[in-house]
């Protein structure tokens, strides 16, 4: 469960959508680790999903970019974590490659218009299995059913990212020990989704990771918890979690991990 200052971050949130948007509001669904289970206060970010009958009129949007600029000022414990993805019901039901819609992210307040990626796809599994629903119906009455083909593709599609940035040592993205940590965990994710066909929550991936992996990605894993929240540049550790992506991805490649 998450601290009640998220549930308090959330209520608010929907009580200003539904002073905006009145009848286009259809529902607003928890997603990614708020959804499946694994919210780490220190860490986590707060993402939801909101649902709208109809596309955001110039209106609606103005008036949601100022009450996130608001919150986003007032201080309120885990404003600045929230992540916010304005759907409307057409879009809502499948992930489509190139739409672009009103979207908040982390950290700063601003309210802006930005594309999907696939990995939405992941984030429609989650709000479809996980416990997703904040207001409105339920999910599944709003999203399609993902399948295997679907998850399995996404997830594909998200390891191939990684191993560029993983091939990429000398991106400023390789920062703090908290991000290689975050690296890490969301490898052990890609490979336990590739194994199981389903999307679990980290802890679940990073144990089962550590049950699998041989070494020296086993005492690797086991230690990430001493670093999760840890700001210090440590060049020796991202260089350990860029060469876990590369095995991981050689592995998948070769069959002989995350076989389905």
């Amino acid at each position: 469960m998450w601290p009640s200052a998220v549930t308090a971050l959330l209520d608010h949130l929907l009580a200003e959508q539904k002073a905006i948007l009145g009848p286009n509001l259809v529902g607003l669904y928890l997603r990614g680790s708020l959804a499946l289970g694994d919210f780490a206060p220190e860490t986590s970010d707060v993402d939801v999903c909101c649902i709208m009958d109809q596309a955001i009129s110039s209106t609606e949007f103005a008036a949601l970019a100022a009450l996130h600029a608001c919150m986003f000022a007032s201080g309120q414990p885990y404003s600045h974590d929230l992540e916010v993805a304005y759907l409307p019901r057409a879009s809502a039901e499948y992930w489509r490659p190139e739409e672009r819609h009103p979207t908040l992210s982390r950290g700063g307040g601003v309210l802006d218009w930005h594309t999907h990626h696939e990995n939405w796809v992941l984030e429609r599994w989650a709000m479809l299995h996980g416990r997703s629903r904040w207001f409105g119906p339920e999910p599944h009455t709003l999203i399609a059913p993902v399948s295997d083909a679907q998850l399995r593709r996404a997830v594909l599609h998200r390891l191939q990212d990684w191993r560029a940035f993983a091939l990429t040592p000398g991106d400023p993205g390789w920062s703090h020990r908290g991000h290689a940590v975050y690296a890490a965990e969301t490898l052990c994710r890609i490979a336990h989704t590739l194994s199981t066909g389903h999307l679990s929550s980290k802890p679940t991936a990073v144990r089962w990771a550590a049950a699998t992996f041989p070494e020296p990605w086993h005492t690797l894993i086991i230690s990430l918890e001493n670093w999760r929240t840890d700001p210090a540049i440590d060049p020796d550790l991202n260089r350990q979690v860029q060469q876990l992506i590369l095995w991981a991805a050689q592995q998948i490649d070769s069959k002989s991990l995350g076989a389905t």
